[in-house]
């Protein structure tokens, strides 16, 4: 039974300056900013059960920043429900969402997402101060997609800005990253993949002229990592082979290469200031 995750953000809990991806909602409160917020259901040790909201920072070149938990019995989520059933702290399903009904119905039906949402806002408001500001309020969306990649554009030609490369080697740990979490029997592997690129601006933190880039590199690292070209054919042919496979393969194949990619930021990672740019040769000097 899906979460139906769309409704619950967007209508629910009335977020709708982000997207939602699979069961979990992303936004960038401050346009330009490397951060982003991600909201996902919180599973319990049981397979398909859900206890509350699991709310993330993340940065688009260093992963997880902060996490919290806010969950269900906290806030007060589903009181009405379990009062009408007679359930207590400690019954089994209280305080909890299961997708394991067949109803064609959510399984967070009833919930009450005033305290959940007030919750949400003051957590955005530590990361993101200027979201608590009372003024008018400007839709990241309301920012057109050419101004909000000239935001996020190289300086020349992005082969040769080292900056631009790291993000976009950011951006795509970021897609390995959602693909992770957002795999099941439901949203398999190339159709989860499918459709990074538009979220290019808003999650990935590069334009979206290099959200196709991001989406590659991901699919390179899913089915080898020591590929050569993104492009090759033979990445395509090992990616519908692997989404042929069973879920829990395909998660541990873009986890491998999560974690792969991940160790490969570290270790390039810079330790000191940068070498001092070299002068230029005298006018006296030929080559």
């Amino acid at each position: 039974m899906p979460l139906y995750a769309k409704q619950f953000f967007t209508e629910q809990l009335r977020l709708t300056d982000g997207t939602v991806i699979g069961d979990s909602y992303y936004s960038a409160p401050t346009p330009g900013s490397p951060l982003r917020l991600r909201i996902d259901f919180a599973r319990t040790i049981r397979v398909g059960e859900y206890d509350g909201l699991r709310l993330q920072i993340l940065h688009t070149e260093q992963g997880v920043l902060d996490s919290l938990i806010l969950t269900f019995a906290v806030h007060g989520t589903f009181r009405s429900r379990d009062d009408a059933l007679d359930r207590q702290p400690g019954d089994d399903g209280y305080a909890v969402i299961r997708d394991w009904s067949e109803r064609d119905e959510p399984p967070w039906q009833g919930a009450a997402t005033t305290k959940l949402r007030q919750a949400i806002e003051q957590y955005t408001a530590l990361w993101f101060p200027q979201t608590a500001k009372q003024q008018p309020k400007q839709s990241h969306d309301a920012l057109s997609p050419a101004r909000r990649s000239a935001a996020e554009a190289p300086n020349g030609f992005w082969l040769t800005d080292p900056d631009f490369r790291t993000r976009l080697h950011g951006a795509t740990v970021r897609v390995l990253d959602v693909l992770a979490d957002c795999l099941d029997d439901d949203f398999r592997l190339i159709q989860a993949l499918d459709g990074a690129r538009h979220q290019a601006d808003e999650l990935l933190g590069v334009p979206q002229a290099f959200g196709a880039l991001a989406e590659a590199q991901a699919a390179a690292q899913i089915v080898g990592g020591d590929i050569g070209s993104p492009f090759d054919p033979a990445i395509a042919r090992a990616l519908v082979l692997l989404d042929q496979r069973p879920v829990e393969e395909q998660e541990q194949a873009v986890r491998t290469a999560l974690r792969r990619l991940t160790l490969t930021t570290r270790s390039h990672a810079p330790t000191g200031p940068r070498p001092p740019a070299p002068l230029p040769p005298s006018a006296g000097r030929t080559r």
